[in-house]
């Protein structure tokens, strides 16, 4: 029996609820999910760091440091790293290196950075009490200069993580199309990198390609300068997480920051991967792209836009709730974050202008939090909605009785094929 309706969860960090999309009565919902994974057990766990990949235990390679960083990545991120750093404290307290000498710093790139009660939802209330955490400053006035790569790249680093004696970057593996999947050396450049690295980074190199593990050509990528720099930081060893559709840990990939990244690359290309059936590209009419679980940061939206090159002539919704409410990506705006709230404060609220679907073209943007005046300015020529009914209703004008519907329910984050 058909449904015309579709559930999924929403909000990740702000309830990661299930919520419930419904569409006119005779319509056709499809589900076109990833393959998915179960959640990794405890054993698992201790097993991932008990062998790691490519390098000796994190516990012997720390023996003998005095002290240590473990970077990990921002709120834009659905990482749960909370679940797995007293596993990784244990390694290090276990190698000799006392509570008071091991430091996180957040690794945001250009974004913001996080309010002291995001890094207790990233690092976990007692670990937010009992260590240390800052957030990497990438417009920083005191960053270490680390010379440059043979392909001309300058390496500025966050203090803190070019100072340690071991660090490890904890962060989550998600397809992205400048690297081919996120994690591993990408905590470095861009994570805790100055505007000038960063700046390379994203101007000078070609892409990887989205949900790429290797690369398929012969030139130096953005994923292979991020290595390079990482190499010449000096990282020990990375904590890479595969997450499921609900956000659980799936895959844990302890090690190399190449061959364990690269490990946890291919599991998360076939956890996330997602097989589109022929009829679904053919009849639908509509597909519905839920930013889940890259749904906390209203610059994310295009990560789900990967499903549209599949279809042709369909109608697009995406789902991002926004839920923190900002649009700020320092580097492209080329402005401080201090700066940029002065300028947010100062601003009137713009309306939210009366919306008119004219075309398939047109991305149609459900979200509670995106500010419609940000919204416009990085997605001219699509629509914002505040009300789900509305959005339907609107549609339901433009398509026949008997819409058939693709929903993607974490669309940021799966691999596509058809």
């Amino acid at each position: 029996m058909s449904k015309n309706y579709a559930k999924m969860y929403s909000r990740a960090w702000y309830g990661d609820e299930e919520i419930t999309l419904t569409f006119p009565e005779n319509w056709e919902v499809t589900v076109v999910a990833p393959k998915d994974a179960p959640k990794l057990s405890d054993a698992a766990i201790e097993a991932a760091f008990g062998q790691p990949i490519g390098t000796p235990r994190i516990e012997e390679m720390a023996r003998g440091k005095n002290n240590a960083v473990i970077i990990v990545d921002d709120l834009s991120r659905p990482t749960p790293a909370a679940e797995i750093i007293p596993y990784l404290l244990r390694e290090l307290h276990q190698a000799g290196i006392p509570k008071n000498e091991i430091r996180f710093v957040v690794g945001p790139g250009s974004h913001r950075p996080l309010t002291d009660e995001e890094i207790v939802k990233k690092v976990g209330a007692d670990i937010a009490a009992a260590y240390e955490v800052t957030n990497h400053d990438f417009m920083s006035g005191n960053l270490r200069a680390l010379g440059n790569l043979n392909e001309g790249m300058p390496i500025y680093i966050n203090p803190v993580v070019a100072d340690a004696d071991f660090k490890v970057c904890l962060g989550g593996i998600y397809p992205h199309k400048s690297v081919g999947f996120g994690g591993g050396a990408k905590l470095i450049v861009p994570g805790v990198s100055g505007f000038s690295t960063m700046f390379h980074f994203h101007n000078y190199y070609p892409g990887r390609g989205h949900a790429a593990v290797e690369r398929e050509h012969d030139k130096t990528d953005a994923r292979d300068i991020a290595e390079a720099a990482a190499r010449v930081v000096g990282v020990d060893a990375i904590v890479n997480l595969v997450i499921n559709s609900r956000r659980e840990i799936a895959g844990l990939f302890v090690g190399d920051l190449v061959k364990a990244h690269r490990a946890g690359a291919r599991f998360a290309l076939e956890t996330y991967g997602t097989q589109i059936p022929q009829a679904v590209r053919q009849e639908t009419d509509v597909i519905l792209l839920n930013c889940y679980p890259i749904d906390s940061d209203a610059i994310q939206t295009t990560k789900t836009f990967w499903a549209r090159r599949y279809f042709d002539d369909v109608y697009t919704i995406a789902v991002n709730p926004a839920s923190d409410g900002f649009c700020y990506h320092g580097l492209y705006d080329l402005l401080d974050y201090p700066r940029y709230l002065r300028r947010r404060a100062r601003k009137i609220p713009m309306p939210l202008p009366a919306p008119k679907i004219e075309s398939p073209n047109q991305a149609l943007v459900w979200s509670e939090n995106f500010p419609a005046d940000e919204f416009y300015k990085d997605h001219p020529g699509d629509l914002l909605f505040r009300e789900w009914d509305t959005l339907v209703n609107m549609l339901a004008e433009k398509l026949p009785q008997n819409a058939k519907v693709a929903a993607f329910p974490c669309a940021s984050i799966q691999a596509l094929k058809e």
